[in-house]
């Protein structure tokens, strides 16, 4: 949640979008004292779907995206997968790790973000995921795993593919 790329999303998010959006970003299980502890990522999915459960009971009716950076991005594939009502995912620099549960097709449109620096997924790994996967790739010269060089242009770079109706004239 205090991660600094899902947080850089989500302040460009409060920013850009004002009231607009609903959105929200969470601790998966066991980290910085949430309850229960690591689950090799089937615990971790099921929180995502029940945090998007409640934004959609807060906000009816609203487009929803998956949106995740590294272990998280691997949780947004396959929350996106299970929930059906998920319209569009995000995966920020995504860890090649996990990539054994990314077989197949995405079941909505797609986007991979990664920097031609990252040290845990080399362009060439994105691109074999996106190729999978049926996605968009976005490649950001200059650009490490965390987004260092800016994670602000990152994230305004993220604004139209999680909620291109607030992007939209």
């Amino acid at each position: 949640m205090h991660s600094p790329v899902p947080l850089s999303i989500a302040r460009c998010l409060a920013d850009e979008a004002g009231g607009r959006v609903a959105w929200a970003r969470f601790n998966f299980r066991g980290v910085e004292g949430s309850e229960g502890s690591y689950d090799d990522g089937r615990g971790e999915v099921d929180d995502a779907l029940a945090v998007m459960e409640e934004l959609r009971r807060l906000a009816p009716r609203v487009p929803t995206t998956a949106c995740g950076h590294s272990f998280g991005s691997w949780v947004a594939l396959q929350t996106g997968r299970r929930d059906r009502a998920v319209e569009r995912m995000l995966l920020v620099a995504p860890s090649v790790r996990f990539r054994s549960g990314a077989k197949g097709l995405a079941a909505v449109p797609t986007t991979i973000f990664v920097g031609d620096q990252d040290e845990y997924c080399d362009v060439g790994e994105a691109r074999a995921l996106a190729d999978e996967l049926g996605a968009e790739l976005r490649i950001f010269e200059g650009f490490d795993h965390h987004f260092l060089k800016s994670r602000r242009a990152m994230a305004r770079a993220a604004l139209p593919v999680i909620a291109p109706e607030v992007s939209s004239p």
